[in-house]
């Protein structure tokens, strides 16, 4: 993510790649709007692990998907971040820094087991975790306590998602298909700053 109080570039140019994310627990798909200059390499890289992971809808976990043949307009992208359809998260536009992610796959890993993997470290919009500089706007963002939000945090995972967002290549461990890991990804764990302004839940 951006540095602490660092105010968004807010790049109004360029092209950008969408990622993807469709939560089951929640019924809802997200759009990451990613700038595509500079990111070439990473986007590619994530693009290919992607890939291996066929898409299947299970209880809890989100699925992944990223579309680098067509992209959209910085205009497009900063459009799409104010379209109010889901009640839980809104469309996100990124303008800095892609860092490597490696999910880590085995070759006997189950599709289930890929998908869990993926969601370990991108679930529930953990992609800022890998990406600086979020093009969002004061007015977009939300707070229950009726103070203005961090720009910066809208989308802070809890501390226990298992993420390492210290490196710049990150991998997930390789562990067991049994239930204590299917619980180890908590997606409901999700800030009220990142509630969607028509307020549903």
């Amino acid at each position: 993510m951006s540095s602490p109080g660092k105010k968004p570039s807010h790049v109004m140019f360029g092209d950008y790649c969408v990622l993807m994310e469709t939560n089951a627990e929640e019924c809802e798909s997200w759009y990451y709007f990613i700038r595509r200059e500079g990111n070439e390499e990473n986007l590619k890289h994530l693009q290919d692990q992607l890939e291996k992971v066929r898409m299947e809808i299970i209880d809890d976990y989100s699925t992944f998907d990223l579309d680098l043949e067509h992209n959209v307009r910085a205009t497009t992208a900063k459009d799409m971040t104010k379209v109010e359809l889901n009640s839980v998260s809104f469309n996100r536009k990124f303008d800095g820094t892609l860092k490597r992610i490696d999910f880590g796959f085995k070759s006997n890993d189950s599709n289930s087991k890929k998908i869990r993997k993926v969601c370990k470290l991108l679930g529930m919009g953990r992609i800022d975790e890998y990406i600086s500089d979020e093009d969002i706007d004061d007015e977009d963002l939300a707070s229950t306590n009726g103070e203005e939000s961090d720009p910066e945090h809208i989308f802070s995972s809890d501390s226990g998602s298992g993420s390492g967002s210290e490196s710049n290549s990150d991998s997930v461990s390789d562990d067991s298909d049994s239930e204590e890991e299917k619980k180890s990804v908590d997606v409901k764990q999700i800030p009220s700053s990142l509630m969607s302004k028509n307020g549903k839940k």
